[in-house]
Formats: C-alpha cells, sequence, structure tokens
C-alpha cells in the first residue's frame, strides 16, 4: 500500500468506528487483529469492538477528530482527540452530563490492506477530571 493509502485507512478506522457507535469494522481489521489501549490487557476484534460500545454507551454523541496522521512504512501513528457528552453509565460512573475532550494516540500496522494491531494511549486522568471524579489539582 502506498503512504497515502495507508493514512486513509488509519483515518477511516476512527471515521468507521464512529458511525458503527463502537464496533470495529471487519472490512478494515485483518482477522487476528489485536489491540492493547492504555493499560488494558490486549483485546482481540471482539474485545476491542466491545470496549468502543462500552464508550459510545456512556457517551453516545462521542467522536473522534483526527488531529495528525504520520506513516511510515506499513505504520501510522494517529494523533486525535475525543469529544463528546457524558449521558450514559460508563465504567460503573453515572452520567454527569459534562462534556469531554480528550486526547490520544493510536499507532497501527497494516499488514495486506488492514490493520493488524493498534496499540493506544489516551489521557484516562483528564477524562476523569473533566467528570469530575478525580479532582483537579491545584
Amino acid at each position: 500500500m502506498s503512504t497515502e493509502q495507508i493514512r486513509t485507512l488509519a483515518r477511516e478506522f476512527f471515521m468507521e468506528q464512529d458511525r458503527r457507535k463502537g464496533p470495529l469494522s471487519p472490512i478494515l481489521c485483518a482477522t487476528d487483529y489485536t489491540a492493547t489501549i492504555g493499560s488494558n490487557p490486549p483485546m482481540d476484534f471482539a474485545g476491542h469492538s466491545a470496549f468502543g460500545v462500552m464508550f459510545y454507551q456512556g457517551f453516545p454523541d462521542i467522536y473522534h477528530t483526527i488531529d495528525d496522521v504520520i506513516v511510515e512504512g506499513n505504520t501510522a501513528a494517529v494523533r486525535f482527540t475525543l469529544r463528546g457528552t457524558h449521558t450514559g453509565e460508563f465504567m460503573g460512573i453515572a452520567p454527569t452530563g459534562k462534556p469531554i475532550e480528550v486526547t490520544a494516540i493510536a499507532i497501527q500496522h497494516v499488514v495486506d490492506g488492514k490493520i493488524a494491531w493498534l496499540v493506544g494511549q489516551f489521557d484516562q486522568l483528564g477524562m476523569l477530571q473533566q467528570l469530575g471524579v478525580i479532582p483537579m489539582p491545584g
């Protein structure tokens, strides 16, 4: 795949997740897809889809804004911002009605035109502070 095709695939991954409200697209992911997000244990396709659904249940209006995509070889680094409103239960936290804006980065590796694995980090502490679950410093 060309650099531009990988850049497009990397973006489509998140746009399709927004469109589907959590589940991953089997068209964009390899059959043996794996993901590691934050300190969570590695997840397969079904596990990452369930993780996504949990987010969209807690933040039904959540969406990704892609800030940067950098491609080298068959790997894309995607920096994005998640924005949404906490109107559903999320990880045992009752809806607060508060908006969140959370920065994140994901590294995606492409094999045979599909995303084979993803490693991601997002500002979990900042998100919990914005929800009022953890106090803001100062």
